[in-house]
């Protein structure tokens, strides 16, 4: 990751002129495989920051962090998608990512934090270049919510993640309506180190 703070806007990757027909994805990895998330699910990215663990959970959520006096569940990425955990280290990412779902009372906006193991890109792709599962599985094969497509990148495929499937699992919609709650007893969640460093992500 950069070592300063810097602003990622769709339009700075836009050629002048350029009809929108493009997405605009941030690239990470989780161990030798590269996925991608639409960056405008994407609130900011940030280096490791102290987490406050959640006993008797599922070991998929982390715990939950303090971020300026508002309280966001992180999720283990690695251990969401079945792989094993990695440990945690000074400059491991944390993707804030958001969502609009509904509940009961209406529109219901949702935050989650994503622990990844490395932020390598930001990547345009148009629509087209993304492959979908049913175009390239066999039935019976397709069940991946998980999953939007895949596209490529580098020389290599990348695995576009859906945002919105995440906060349709059984642990996080909960975690994520119900933190406000929790912002009094928890502690601004401070940073492994004093250097902090901060990805800017605005669609």
């Amino acid at each position: 990751m950069a070592n300063e703070s810097v602003p990622i806007t769709a339009a700075s990757h836009a050629p002048v002129g350029a009809v929108q027909a493009q997405r605009y994805l941030v690239v990470f990895r989780l161990e030798a495989q590269g996925y991608a998330i639409p960056v405008e699910a994407i609130l900011q990215i940030i280096e490791m920051v102290a987490i406050t663990p959640i006993p008797q959970i599922n070991p998929v959520v982390e715990g939950l962090i303090n971020l300026r006096g508002e309280v966001v569940p992180v999720l283990n990425l690695r251990r969401y998608l079945g792989m094993s955990g990695a440990p945690l280290q000074l400059h491991t990412p944390i993707i804030l990512v958001h969502h609009t779902g509904a509940d009961a009372t209406g529109a219901v906006w949702q935050k989650a934090g994503l622990i990844v193991d490395e932020v390598l890109d930001v990547m345009t792709v148009r629509d087209e270049a993304i492959t979908s599962l049913p175009g390239i599985l066999p039935e019976g094969l397709r069940q991946a919510p998980m999953v939007q497509g895949l596209v490529h990148h580098a020389h290599d495929l990348v695995i576009l993640l859906d945002v919105a499937q995440l906060f349709a699992s059984e642990q996080l919609p909960p975690l994520s309506m119900k933190s406000a709650t929790l912002a009094e007893l928890l502690p601004e969640s401070a940073p492994f180190d004093a250097d902090v460093n901060m990805l800017e992500v605005a669609a």
